[in-house]
């Protein structure tokens, strides 16, 4: 039985041909995953710098609120607000308003989580840009849960007793006090609660805390988008 003559030559030809054709398909495919994740990856520092944007913002209105806050306070301490509020009744009103805040604004993460909880946050490839919203992200949620922690202060106990609870849900709601006497005269009865001094105090050094943090984090945002920027 004659063997049939194999064409080795030809054979081979065959066998590079097939494995540069796989070749080719691994590379395209490769290629393909590869801008697939570059493009993921962009849309994801986009979608972080507007977050970012976003919280600087969030601690800038959250600064002049604590501002507001002191000052009112100090106000209080030296019974000025009848003054203040012949020149301003609905700043004044603002200002009580704020003088019992003691929260943070919520960071802008949504983005940042949902990186983490994907698996994705290995997309960044920019590893200074990584860790620096690693721990952007984790202090503030680290301060943000500890500021939780504290208990409403006794001013705040003060003010709901003696500032009538309507005249405020009326200001927040129309930005209009209706019974300014009243307003005016409770304002009065505040400043000269012997409880007030140590509780002010303590409201004033709480809030000063807050404002210390609020903008130390402001300039970690800032920051952070800097380096967003030229990453780009």
């Amino acid at each position: 039985m004659i063997k049939p003559k194999i064409n080795w030559p030809g054979a081979l030809g065959e066998f590079v041909i097939i494995v540069m054709g796989v070749l080719a398909a691994l590379a395209v495919d490769q290629w393909r995953d590869e801008y697939d994740d570059r493009k993921t990856e962009s849309e994801y520092l986009d979608r972080i710098r507007v977050d970012v944007e976003r919280d600087i913002e969030k601690f800038s209105s959250e600064i002049v609120v604590l501002e507001k806050k002191a000052d009112f306070l100090q106000s209080l301490l030296d019974k000025t607000t009848g003054s203040r509020f012949s020149e301003d009744p609905i700043g004044l009103m603002e200002a009580k308003v704020y003088s019992s805040f003691r929260g943070l604004p919520e960071s802008a993460s949504t983005t940042f989580d949902e990186l983490k909880s994907t698996g994705r946050l290995a997309l960044i490839r920019d590893l200074q840009i990584r860790n620096a919203m690693s721990e952007y992200y984790s202090a503030y949620a680290s301060l943000n849960a500890q500021v939780n922690l504290f208990p409403f202060g006794d001013y705040g106990r003060l003010v709901l007793g003696i500032v009538p609870g309507d005249i405020s849900r009326e200001w927040r709601l129309s930005n209009t006090i209706s019974k300014p006497d009243e307003f005016l005269q409770s304002l009065r009865l505040l400043e000269e609660h012997p409880d007030l001094p140590a509780a002010a105090n303590i409201e004033i050094t709480y809030g000063t805390a807050l404002q210390f943090y609020v903008t130390l984090f402001r300039d970690r945002a800032r920051e952070l988008l800097l380096r967003l920027n030229e990453g780009q």
